[in-house]
C-alpha cells in the first residue's frame, strides 16, 4: 500500500530528527521518541503481514544490543535503529537500515575525524604515545589502496564506487591514526564512584592490568547502578570513564535523509543489501 508506505517514511524521518535534536541538546535520546517507533513498525508489519520486518527489527535489536554491551553505542541509538528497522524494514532494493547505517556512519567518519584531528593538531599532537595507531593506520592504508586497485582493474565497481567510499576511509584513516592521543585528551576522565551515572562506559583500554581485575571487567564496558554498588563492596573509590563523547544521533539522521532521498548512493555502497 502506497499510503502506508508513505506513513513508514515519515515516520522514521521524523523519530530520526527527534532523536537528533535530544541527542544534540540532551546527549540521549528519550524512549518517547523511540517506543512510540518501535510500535508503530511492530503494528505496521503485522498489519501487512511482513515477518520479515519483524526479523529484521529483532536482529537489529540483538546486534546493537552486543554493541551497546561492549560500550560502543548508546542504548537510544540501539532502539531508534530497532525502530526504523521495524518501521521501514525495505525501501527501493534493499534493507532500509543498512543503507541508512551505512551512511550516518560515513558522514560521522568523516566529520569527527576531520574535526578531531584538527582539535588535536591545535593542541599539541604527541607522535610518539600515537605510535602504534600510526602504524597500523598505514597498513590499512596499504591494504586499501592494493583492494581498491583490484576492484577497479577488473571493473567490479566504478570509480564513483571508490569516491564515495574511498575519501570517508582517508577521514576513517586519520582517526585510527590518533585514536589514542584523542580519546586520552578529550573523553577519558576519572571520577569517583559516587560520580558514576547511569550506563556509564568504562575506560578499560585506560586501566592497568591491577585496576581491571580490581574491577573485574570481563566483556561488559557499560556500568549502572548494580554495578556501582559492587564496586563500593570492594572498596573502589575511583574509576576511568569515557565523557563528552561525540553525539551520533544528528548523523543517523542524516543517514536516513540520504538512504530516502538518494537511495541510489545507499544501494550502490551496500551492493543491493
Amino acid at each position: 500500500m502506497q499510503e502506508l508506505l508513505l506513513l513508514r517514511e515519515a515516520a522514521v524521518l521524523v523519530a530520526a530528527g527527534a532523536g537528533a535534536y535530544t541527542d544534540y541538546k540532551t546527549g540521549f535520546i528519550n524512549d518517547s521518541i523511540t517506543i512510540p517507533l518501535i510500535v508503530f513498525g511492530i503494528a505496521a508489519n503485522l498489519f501487512e503481514l511482513e515477518w520479515n520486518g519483524i526479523l529484521l527489527g529483532i536482529g537489529v535489536f540483538a546486534l546493537g544490543y552486543v554493541l551497546y554491551y561492549t560500550g560502543k553505542i548508546g542504548g537510544g541509538d540501539v532502539k531508534l535503529y530497532s525502530g526504523i528497522a521495524l518501521a521501514l524494514p525495505f525501501f527501493g532494493s534493499g534493507v532500509f537500515v543498512v543503507s541508512a547505517a551505512l551512511l550516518a556512519a560515513i558522514s560521522a567518519v568523516v566529520f569527527f575525524g576531520a574535526y578531531f584531528a584538527l582539535k588535536y593538531y591545535r593542541k599539541g599532537i604527541d607522535w610518539k604515545y600515537n605510535a602504534d595507531g600510526l602504524r597500523r593506520a598505514a597498513m590499512l592504508l596499504a591494504l586499501l589502496l592494493v583492494y581498491f586497485t583490484v576492484i577497479l582493474k577488473t571493473g567490479i565497481v566504478s570509480q564513483n564506487y571508490v569516491l564515495v567510499l574511498g575519501i570517508p576511509m582517508l577521514f576513517g584513516l586519520l582517526f585510527v591514526a590518533l585514536e589514542k592521543g584523542i580519546r586520552k585528551e578529550f573523553f577519558v576522565k576519572k571520577i569517583k564512584i559516587s560520580e558514576m551515572e547511569e550506563d556509564e562506559i568504562v575506560a578499560v583500554d585506560f586501566m592497568d592490568e591491577k585496576e581491571k581485575q580490581q574491577i573485574g571487567t570481563k566483556m561488559k564496558w557499560v556500568f549502572g547502578e548494580k554495578e556501582k554498588k559492587e564496586l563500593m563492596d570492594k572498596g573502589v573509590r575511583e574509576l576511568v570513564v569515557y565523557r563528552n563523547l561525540p553525539r551520533f544521533g544528528p548523523f543517523i539522521f542524516i543517514g536516513v535523509a540520504l538512504a530516502l532521498l538518494v537511495p541510489g548512493i545507499g544501494a550502490m555502497l551496500t551492493g543491493g543489501l
